[in-house]
């Protein structure tokens, strides 16, 4: 079997980053790009022993491995995460009995370690699903982490100050110690890891959430976590592939019983939604949420992205005002809804989320008005009735669904023929 060695650990930045270096037989290199992967932490994590120091590389390229069917061999690795992972690799293989995840973990040595405190954390992106997870543990006064390299690129320097600013300056979360992670955890591998799933999307459907929790392993050390908490993303009400489960999740462990916490699975978004308008008129607080990264944003959120929309509709619903809350819209917002929804694409889960703020609707007369009752109301009655699911369901049916797989490897394969299109264009 193919093999992949991870050869070195190493530390630069005056112990704040490490370094992962590797080295992988010929017949699995095309699966990684050139770039060392690697994770910055803020502070010296140096002292990190090197069994909890290669969590973070493992939690990368383990579901790789699993998937492709070669070996990873390392010097040392933390036992309890070691036999952790043994169980995050059946639940995939139940997720996927068409094929045999032969990849598999070889380590030179299991290293019992034992430095679990009482400190709680949690993975903080500013959105719905993060703030109904701080809510719910508000009193636990959590360590609030981030991760620059995932939702918002590196080299998206403007992107990421701005969100680091309203983590910095947010009222609500001035109590809570925040800790910035900066790691290539989506740029160390190639479109051909992508290719190892039936349907594009590693990063969402297997990748995220072993990655981003294993990336909090040295700061565990260094600040002694007992908990770590991820934010549900979905619901037990809606079966759909995704990367961060609670069957995935919280096998996640370390250093003799470090405990990962996916919270919110029961919850529906638009429970969070309701939680979040809840906790600030109880508490008479208004906060800005941070749902989106998306290109076109200009100001905290562009405000004309179906997820913005969803999130929009969602405080309305409340009878919050959005403006209050991180948006720019006004009573004209319900025909745009259409209008994008129409243009973008359609997923389940999707159509799962507008299903949930229909049924919402049908139980709320007490919404938002903007300007003008009577017209509004009229827009919430549509919604009532079923109009944007009727529009998602037929765009899941479109018979072109396969388009966007073969536009992918087109487009990486063959990337010279897409800037030669974009000049003829």
């Amino acid at each position: 079997m193919e093999k992949l060695k991870l050869q070195h650990i190493s530390y630069a930045d005056e112990g704040k980053k490490i370094a992962y270096d590797y080295t992988a037989d010929a017949q699995i290199q095309k699966f990684f790009t050139d770039n060392q992967l690697y994770a910055k932490y803020q502070i010296d994590v140096s002292s990190t022993p090197d069994s909890i120091a290669v969590i973070p590389f493992l939690s990368n390229m383990l579901p790789i491995a699993w998937f492709a069917g070669f070996t990873i061999e390392v010097d040392e690795v933390d036992e309890a995460f070691y036999h952790a992972q043994e169980l995050i690799k059946e639940e995939f293989a139940k997720r996927d009995t068409t094929r045999e995840f032969t990849g598999t973990l070889v380590a030179r040595k299991l290293v019992k370690n034992d430095f679990k405190g009482s400190k709680a954390s949690m993975l903080f992106s500013g959105g719905v699903d993060a703030y109904a997870t701080y809510i719910r543990i508000y009193d636990q006064k959590p360590d609030l982490i981030t991760l620059r390299g995932a939702d918002i690129e590196i080299k998206d320097q403007e992107q990421w100050g701005d969100f680091t600013g309203f983590i910095d300056t947010e009222e609500l979360l001035k109590e809570n110690h925040k800790e910035y992670i900066e790691t290539n955890l989506r740029d160390f591998y190639t479109y051909q890891v992508e290719l190892l799933l039936k349907d594009i999307g590693w990063w969402g459907k297997v990748q995220h959430g072993l990655a981003l929790v294993g990336s909090i392993a040295p700061l565990s050390y260094v600040y002694k976590y007992g908990s770590v908490y991820i934010a549900s993303s979905y619901t037990d009400h809606i079966d759909i592939d995704w990367g961060s489960t609670p069957e995935i999740d919280e096998k996640i462990t370390w250093a003799g019983g470090i405990k990962v916490v996916h919270d919110g699975y029961e919850l529906q978004r638009q429970d969070k939604v309701d939680l979040i308008a809840d906790f600030a008129s109880k508490t008479d607080t208004k906060f800005k949420l941070r749902v989106c990264y998306s290109e076109k944003r200009t100001e905290f959120n562009c405000s004309i992205c179906e997820k913005c929309f969803r999130t929009i509709l969602g405080l309305i619903l409340n009878g919050k005002n959005p403006n209050d809350y991180g948006f720019n819209v006004d009573g004209n917002i319900y025909n745009e809804f259409y209008r994008v929804l129409d243009i973008g694409g359609a997923s389940k889960g999707v159509r799962y989320f507008w299903w949930e703020l229909m049924e919402k609707a049908k139980k709320t007369d007490d919404f938002y008005v903007f300007s003008d009752k009577e017209a509004e109301t009229k827009q919430i009655d549509l919604i009532r009735e079923g109009k944007i699911d009727r529009l998602l369901e037929e765009k899941i049916n479109n018979p072109n669904k396969g388009v966007g797989r073969v536009k992918f490897i087109i487009r990486n394969k063959f990337p010279w023929l897409i800037k030669l299109y974009k000049k003829i264009k």
